[in-house]
């Protein structure tokens, strides 16, 4: 969420009678982290923000989540014809961000780099959809943000491609009367893709790193990475009965004109997760006790993360073998069983139980 935009998570925190400082000390801390690093790319030159380009985060900053210990995840997006000076360009923003002190990405080489609209926006399964480019194209919708915005720049452009390539490829996306849409499910299993990959490289992840950050990396899976899933298909979720008007007019019955899905989706990927989350909390009129649990979970996690000794311990002394008896470790399966509980709550409550019965499992 921008500064602009509607504060989904204080309406929530009002309905319900929550606190969350972490929640809100979080995001406070991206938004000035996001003007720092603006002040240090951007403010005065425009090399890294032309028209064919932007720098896009990620993780706990594009989430809105940052806390001491955070990770800096970004790539430097080229959407325009390829020029050598790209390379120099990513090259100089990795120079730059590790002098300001920034703890860089980490090694899969996912992130810290360059990255190309053309492999995001076309490589979309079969045998050229690496994890990579699977990871940077999902998580551009599901966690992003642009340094240094301009109206209709890479990031904003790219991201309106990648849907509307998903949806293009929809063999029909009306209900059989033509008068509203239906879930769109390329993107929706794009999704469920994305989120069993990143469980089954969980395993991967253990085994080439040598059990290194096994904690953090699993209270992560079992909170962050669940998060985003979770609202994945809320935004998938929203599309459905959504009506086909266009100045109060319905499209005609034989249309593919999917101009309001687009915008349905644009508004939703334009939310952080915890906002999705919290705006979908409130439209669904879900029961306050719900609400509080999910959320109050979810602060618990900020503030874990927040915490540099805990961090410490999760990183370096939480492993597979000793994690039974780790206090720590049992703290984070304790508030993440009780995240996973209110999110069961949420997707089987009544207005969303048929849709998760339909699509999420089957």
């Amino acid at each position: 969420m921008d500064k602009n935009q509607k504060d989904y998570i204080e309406e929530l925190r009002q309905k319900v009678g929550g606190r969350w400082d972490s929640i809100f000390r979080a995001r406070e801390n991206a938004w000035k982290t996001k003007g720092e690093i603006e002040q240090l790319l951007v403010k005065g030159e425009d090399k890294f923000t032309s028209g064919d380009t932007n720098i896009v985060v990620f993780g706990s900053l594009g989430r809105n989540e940052w806390t001491s210990g955070s990770d800096l995840d970004w790539t430097f997006l080229v959407d325009g014809q390829a020029d050598p000076q790209h390379l120099t360009m990513s090259l100089e923003i990795k120079r730059r961000l590790k002098e300001a002190g920034y703890k860089g990405p980490g090694r899969t080489g996912t992130f810290g780099n360059m990255a190309f609209s053309h492999d995001i926006i076309h490589q979309i399964g079969g045998t050229g959809d690496t994890n990579e480019n699977m990871t940077r194209r999902v998580l551009l919708l599901l966690e992003s943000g642009a340094i240094g915005k301009t109206e209709l720049g890479a990031h904003e452009r790219v991201t309106r491609q990648v849907l509307k390539r998903y949806l293009e490829e929809e063999a029909r996306l009306l209900t059989d009367d033509g008068k509203r849409y239906k879930v769109p499910r390329f993107l929706l299993n794009d999704i469920v893709r994305f989120w069993r990959t990143m469980a089954v490289d969980f395993a991967s992840k253990q085994r080439e790193q040598g059990g290194q950050k096994w904690g953090l990396r699993n209270a992560k899976l079992r909170m962050s990475r669940k998060l985003i899933f979770a609202t994945g298909l809320l935004t998938c979720f929203s599309c459905h009965g959504l009506a086909i008007s266009r100045d109060g007019k319905p499209f005609p019955d034989d249309t593919d004109d999917y101009d309001p899905l687009l915008i349905q989706l644009l508004d939703y990927v334009s939310l952080t997760p915890l906002d999705i989350l919290a705006r979908e909390l409130v439209s669904r009129n879900v029961a306050n006790e719900t609400s509080k649990q999910i959320f109050e979970a979810y602060e618990e996690f900020l503030c874990m993360l927040d915490d540099k000794g805990i961090r410490e311990k999760l990183e370096k002394e939480v492993t597979p073998e000793n994690c039974s008896k780790n206090e720590v470790f049992q703290r984070v399966r304790k508030v993440s069983k009780i995240f996973q509980e209110g999110l069961v709550k949420l997707f089987y409550s009544d207005r969303l139980i048929e849709l998760t019965k339909k699509y999420a499992i089957f």
